[in-house]
């Protein structure tokens, strides 16, 4: 009887609610707002819709005194801070777990040795993981005041390997 109904065009069943967009399409809209000033995004089409927000931090507004600084004074304390940041050793710790190596090809010449001079984002050794080696970049321009790690030594991830001081870049 139901059948007889539905084909003579009587009642027809209920059809399920359909979302206007899919997963998919939700996944790409949040990742385009992610890279652009949007904020929101409301669409709606037949009676159902999504509104996707997403929440920027807002700017921080700070107020100068007549000296330059904070009213407070914080921004005096935090250029000092900075300078004894610039003058203290940078270590540079190892990405990952594995086998450290001083050089990119076996039995080639170490990439730096203690009293060399490096450029911030040089290649200063390699870790080797799983058979391939991954290159281990200073984090700072320098030179070399101590090498931790010996060639073929395993590490811990974040373990120090180098040291570099900055003050004679």
């Amino acid at each position: 009887m139901v059948r007889e109904r539905v084909e003579r065009g009587g009642d027809t069943p209920p059809q399920p609610a359909q979302n206007p967009l899919s997963i998919a399409e939700i996944r790409q809209l949040i990742s385009l707002m992610s890279g652009s000033d949007i904020e929101e995004i409301a669409i709606e089409q037949d009676g159902h819709g999504v509104k996707l927000r997403l929440a920027k931090p807002a700017p921080v507004a700070v107020a100068f005194g007549d000296d330059g600084g904070y009213e407070d004074g914080a921004l005096l304390g935090e250029l000092a801070a900075e300078e004894d940041d610039a003058s203290k050793p940078y270590e540079i710790g190892a990405p990952l777990v594995g086998v450290f190596r001083t050089n990119m090809k076996s039995n080639g010449k170490a990439l730096v040795q203690v009293g060399d001079i490096v450029r911030q984002g040089q290649v200063i050794a390699a870790i080797e993981a799983l058979n391939v080696l991954n290159e281990v970049e200073a984090g700072a321009a320098g030179r070399v005041s101590e090498i931790l790690a010996t060639d073929g030594q395993p590490v811990e991830y974040g373990q120090t390997l180098l040291v570099i001081d900055p003050r004679t870049a």
